[in-house]
């Protein structure tokens, strides 16, 4: 079992929905928020929400923070699940690279407000996920493919 494999499970529905929308913005970037929970060092992604951006480019898509939060609150009282929760965002690109230098840097400063580590996904045009989980007190940033993938063995 590989490392992000003990750290991460994602839903295949979210890897699903991810592809939905990144298959509409193309060529431009999309994204989102991810939902689920955290049990022990392991983050649970349940669902996969969009957050538009409508200045989103083919290299740039940024998540509006008040906007993020009214998605978050609808999707939290659609759903009703008690343990539902942020735990992350998502984003395309509409090449088949993973994630950027400033990528990471967002998702971990992110993290800095959360006692645990919380996942970026960004889906590679080349239909592959990338997952990246954040430091935590228990592990490094861990980074890889989802499992699922039928390159997450190889690479």
């Amino acid at each position: 079992m590989s490392d992000l494999n003990q750290v991460l499970q994602v839903a295949t529905e979210v890897k699903s929905t991810i592809a939905a929308a990144a298959a509409a913005a193309h060529p431009r970037e999309t994204g989102g928020i991810l939902l689920g929970w955290w049990l022990d060092e392991r983050v649970f992604v349940y669902h996969a929400v969009e957050v538009p951006d409508p200045d989103a480019t083919q290299g740039s898509w940024v998540r509006d923070h008040d906007t993020a939060q009214v998605v978050l609150q609808e999707t939290l009282y659609d759903q009703g699940h008690p343990w539902l929760g942020y735990v992350g965002d998502w984003h395309s690109h509409p090449t088949a690279c993973g994630a950027s230098g400033q990528d990471l840097t967002s998702i971990q400063r992110a993290s800095t407000q959360y006692s645990q580590s919380l996942v970026l996904l960004v889906h590679r045009a080349d239909g592959l996920v990338e997952a990246v989980v954040t430091a935590s007190a228990n592990h490094p940033l861990v980074r890889g493919l989802i499992p699922g993938s039928p390159e997450a063995e190889t690479t």
